[in-house]
Order: structure tokens, then sequence, then C-alpha cells
């Protein structure tokens, strides 16, 4: 009981943290735009230099979380975290921020891939969706309270203060994950690393999330990089499909994508973090470049999302008693799309009460998809395969990110420049082009909630 306890604070720790640093790190993003002179889109590769190697080393910690020891893996993730933690807030120069986010997105792919996977491995089964709520929890309570932490940096100190917040919890990290080696029962899997598969995959996703960033930043134009780029990526994935199709024990089991609601679960957290953590990243933009709020204001707004999916992912299990899980997983998609909706309507004049409502709506949506899909996508996984199922997943989350930034930012950067000649104000300007951005996400919600009616309807 001790050992899964500690097993439990560590991975809520975790998740606390890096949801945490997700939306600190947005709400600092327009100071930090101010700081170095940089635009929308450069400025939003703070967030993609971190998922690029979260989602690229996904399927590697998957497999270690199988074959290694999850204390030792949960150790050095907090570590690693915690010390790109501390040396970003000294950054003077964009460049060494990028490249220490770029090694933080090694930490965190261990620290937000291993919840699930232990989860799965460790708890009883009746017991296991419970435990997912309280994950989620934990995800939502890091996406509120990094707001109004980073608000309260961004008022009395500065950006470089909102990297600091992380280092406290890894602190915490550290000491649960500790002597978990020494509790948790391991055996040993008498079998090689695939090194050469771990190397495919992740030279795939980088390749593969460098041509969008490529074919995005030039605003659609294709050069000779691009398409270079785009053909390596395809080459590393048909190298890596053929050796995993081949090898005994491979990084993944392929296999797995045959299973129906673990196929659509992925497909479907793929699309609903594009949409959320798109449109997140340009709430902050809209507070305070068209409505002109405070840091603090900005903050409080910011919150009202997760603290509700917070609550609602707290009493899902409870919740559960009167739905099924598949009855959740559409009313979470529903409920995406009503919000997004409703942001298209966010103008210049639109009323506080309004804005709220929306966010609140958001948020529900969250709190009911989050754990639910997570349930219906884990639960259909074979016994053994906790570690690779959560990593696949994770990478579907982390892809969703990243394409989320990359669109919006793209799509809101087209449209300043297209409606620059009609706008007189600059706030009236970025308000409409927000809109219509939010015209985009409720389109692509629409095509979530479609596909989410093919689960499996026993689920």
């Amino acid at each position: 009981m001790v050992t899964k306890t500690r097993i439990l604070i560590s991975i809520n720790i975790a998740a606390v943290m890096v949801l945490m640093d997700l939306s600190a790190i947005n709400l600092a993003l327009p100071s930090i735009r101010q700081h170095f002179q940089l635009s929308v889109f450069e400025v939003s590769l703070i967030l993609m230099s971190s998922m690029l190697t979260a989602t690229g080393f996904a399927l590697v910690v998957g497999k270690l979380i199988e074959t290694c020891k999850s204390g030792r893996i949960l150790l050095i993730s907090f570590l690693l975290f915690g010390l790109t933690s501390g040396l970003s807030s000294l950054c003077t120069h964009f460049y060494l921020l990028l490249s220490l986010r770029f090694i933080q997105g090694i930490a965190e792919a261990g620290l937000y891939v291993i919840g699930p996977a232990l989860i799965k491995k460790h708890m009883d089964q009746h017991l296991q969706q419970k435990e997912y709520g309280r994950w989620m929890m934990s995800c939502g309570l890091g996406i509120s309270i990094g707001p109004i932490i980073a608000a309260f940096l961004l008022q009395y100190f500065s950006w470089s203060a909102v990297f600091l917040i992380n280092v406290p919890l890894a602190a915490m990290g550290i000491y649960f994950s500790w002597n978990l080696d020494r509790e948790i029962v391991f055996k040993q899997q008498q079998h090689r690393f695939d090194y050469a598969g771990a190397l495919f995959s992740f030279l795939f996703l980088a390749f593969f999330i460098i041509t969008f960033n490529m074919l995005l930043s030039a605003f659609g134009t294709s050069s000779m990089w691009t398409w270079v780029s785009a053909t390596i990526s395809m080459v590393f994935l048909y190298s890596f499909i053929k050796r995993e199709k081949r090898i005994d024990k491979a990084l993944v089991d392929l296999q797995l994508f045959k299973m129906n609601n673990f196929r659509l679960a992925n497909l479907g957290f793929y699309l609903f973090f594009l949409i959320n953590v798109g449109s997140r990243f340009l709430r902050p933009f809209y507070f305070e470049e068209a409505r002109g709020l405070m840091h603090y204001q900005s903050g409080l707004l910011m919150m009202i999302s997760p603290l509700i999916m917070l609550v609602v992912s707290a009493f899902i299990h409870k919740i559960k008693t009167y739905f099924t899980t598949r009855q959740l997983h559409l009313t979470g998609n529903a409920l995406l799309s009503l919000s997004m909706l409703m942001f298209s309507f966010w103008d210049v004049e639109r009323s506080m009460p309004f804005i709220i409502l929306s966010m609140v709506i958001l948020g529900l949506a969250m709190g009911i998809y989050y754990p639910t899909t997570t349930q219906l996508g884990m639960s259909s996984l074979p016994e053994g395969s906790h570690g690779g199922g959560s990593a696949i997943m994770s990478i579907s989350k982390s892809l969703g990110k990243l394409m989320g930034v990359l669109f919006f930012s793209l799509i809101f950067q087209i449209l300043l420049q297209s409606f620059s000649s009609n706008f007189s104000s600059e706030i009236l300007l970025k308000s409409r082009a927000i809109q219509y951005v939010f015209i985009a996400a409720f389109t692509v919600s629409l095509i979530n909630l479609f596909i989410s009616f093919f689960t499996n309807k026993t689920a």
C-alpha cells in the first residue's frame, strides 16, 4: 500500500509540474515576444522545441517503462526537468532558451508517459478509472495554477522568473521517487532494447515536425529543404515500420492499432489537443493585446477551464456510474464544439460573462473527455502493453499540441496580414483574426465529434 501511494504521489506531482509549465510559459509568451522582439510564430518555438523532444522520445520512454525500473525513470526525469527549468530562468539569449527547452522535452516525455502506464500496471482494475480521473485532476491543477502564478511573477518580476515555478515540484518529485526502485517488485526482461527502432521513431517524428515547421513558417510555400525534410521523414517512417514488423521484441506493438477503441482514442486525443492547446496559445494574445487586460486578469481567466476540469475529473468515477465511457467520450467532444463556437464570437465588445461561460464549457469538456478517453484507450490494451500504449497516446497528444500551436499561429499571422488593410485599429484587427481562427477550431471539433461516434457501443 505504501509503495502504491508513493507511485501515485510521484506521478501526480509529475502531472502537475508538466502541465503547470505548459500553461505558465504560455501566459509569458507575449512578454517574451516583446523582450526578444519576435513574431508570434517565432515565440511559439518555445513551446514547440520541448514538444518536439517530448513527442520524439515518448516511444523510447514507453518501452523503458516496460523493461526498466520505474523509480529510476521518474528520478532522472524529475532531476532533468528541474535542472533545465532553473537554467532557463538565467537565459539571456533566445536560442539558448530554445536549446534548454529542447532538452527539457526529454524529461517531459518521461514524466507524462509514465502516469497512465503505472496506473494500468500497478492499480487494481476497479480502481483504474478513479486513478485516471485523479491523474487528470492533477493535470487540471497544473494548468489552473500555472497562469495565476505566472501572472504574479510577470507583474512583480519578469518573464524569466516564470521558469522557476517548476523547481520546488521537481524537488518534491525527487524525494518521493528516490527509493521506489527498492520497493517495486521488478522482473528483469531478458531481451535487448530496440535501439534502432528508437532511433528511427525519433528521427521520423523529428523530421515530420520540422517539415511542418518549415512549411508553415513559409506560409505554405514550398522549398527544396522542405521537400528534403519530408522525404527523410518518410524514409525513417518506412524503416521504423519495416523493423517493428520484423523483430520479436519491437519498440511498439503495431497490432495495438487494430484495436478500434485504442485507435480512435489516439485520433481523438490528437484532434482534441490540437484544438484546445492551439486555442490556449491564442487566448493570452486576445486577453492582453485585443482586450488590453493586465497579466493577472489574463491569468485568472486562463484558470477557469482547468479549474472546472479539475473538479469534474475528481468525480468522473462517480459520474461514470450513470453513463457509459462511450457516452461521456461523446459528451466531451460535443461540449468542446460548443465552446469553440462560443469562442468564435469573442470580439472587443464581447461581455465578460459570455467569455467566462465559454471557458466553463471548455473546462467541462476537458474534465469529461480526458479521463474517459484515457480509460477508453488503455482498457483495450492487452497485458504487458501499458508502457507502449501510454507512449502512443502521449505522442498523439504531443502531436496535437504541436500542430495546434503551428496551425493556430500560422492562421493568425496570415489573417493579420490579409486583414491589415481593412482595419485602422490594430486592436480590432487582432480581435477579428482571432475570431476566424476559432471558427477553424470549431470546424475541426465537429470532425472529432463525428469520428467519436465510431467507438464501440459496449464501451
